[in-house]
């Protein structure tokens, strides 16, 4: 630690500086948490009940012909099982570990995806060898943090890339996302769309998910009670199910992107918080110092003057 006296008051003053600034985003994000955490809340009831509906819906009309809700099955035995991941940080850090929890669980469902193995005969092999291909996915993100950590992935295609969202989600946030993945997933691109996303648990706790988006799960998968309401259809299942779904998938979207925010705002408010915090520590540290300094050199000062003085009267 600098015992010289201007050095210990200089950096004081910069950490003095610092401190303004963190309290200064403390505040900020504070007031966004609140807004954010209040959205995420308000839309869950609608997420819930759009799964319940598509669970009752299913069980009226029986087996489901519907692209986003059917398993894939390519026709090419020779293509990979492939996965579409929709990936959202934050564009900015200062989060603490949400934005590094959300890459380290995309590299986990990387990791899955690659022991979906896919095992052929090569027709045009002579020794009509067994290869092996395995899965691999590819990318939408959603936060600059998501973009510049993935492209350091080896081999990683991002086959679209969206601001992050800090503000109050809309529709408008959400639509284009699910009209790309509803798209490619129809087209038989894909086999499974994942979304990567911080779920908002508390102020303090925010949890890394992966939701498996498309084919749309049933209710009971997604972890939603069947709580035993009864529904009137007007017009049929069936025409209800053709609109229902795909608002549902956008529902969803609009759902993660809704707890990343309220995530995101949570987690810097707190960080902000505890660097704030820990600087006030730290001056206190470099007050007591920078005292214990000064107190040292005012004795030095009153021992010199005490020896020349005895030096002046001997």
């Amino acid at each position: 630690m600098a015992t010289n006296s201007k050095e210990i008051r200089r950096r004081i003053k910069s950490t003095q500086s610092i401190a303004k600034i963190t309290k200064a985003m403390e505040l900020v994000s504070a007031a966004k948490m609140r807004k954010a955490q209040l959205a995420a809340q308000a839309s869950r009831p609608y997420a819930t009940l759009s799964a319940e509906l598509l669970q009752n819906i299913a069980a009226r009309t029986g087996q489901i012909n519907h692209p986003l809700m059917r398993q894939v099955v390519n026709g090419k035995p020779s293509d990979r099982f492939r996965a579409l991941a929709i990936v959202i940080t934050s564009d900015k850090g200062l989060a603490g570990s949400l934005n590094t929890n959300i890459i380290n669980k995309t590299i986990e469902l990387v990791k899955i995806v690659r022991n979906e193995f896919r095992v052929f005969k090569s027709g045009n092999d002579e020794l009509d060898r067994v290869h092996t291909a395995v899965g691999v996915t590819e990318f939408i993100t959603i936060g600059k943090k998501a973009t510049e950590a993935i492209r350091r992935f080896k081999d990683a295609k991002i086959i679209a890339t969206f601001p992050g969202k800090d503000k109050v989600i809309t529709s408008a946030d959400s639509k284009p996302i699910a009209e790309i993945a509803m798209k490619e997933f129809a087209a038989a691109v894909y086999e499974k769309v994942f979304v990567i996303y911080p779920q908002f648990i508390s102020t303090l706790v925010q949890k890394p998910n992966i939701l498996q988006l498309l084919p749309f799960e049933s209710a009971e998968r997604r972890g939603v009670r069947d709580e035993g309401r009864e529904f009137l259809f007007e017009p049929s299942p069936g025409e209800v199910l053709e609109n229902l779904i795909t608002r549902a998938v956008e529902f969803s979207i609009y759902q993660t992107l809704a707890e990343a925010a309220a995530s995101e705002h949570s987690a810097r408010m707190v960080a902000m918080r505890n660097a704030n915090e820990a600087a006030g520590e730290l001056i206190d540290d470099l007050s007591l110092s920078y005292n214990q300094a000064r107190q040292g050199g005012i004795t030095r000062e009153l021992s010199e003057i005490s020896a020349a003085k005895l030096a002046m009267e001997g």
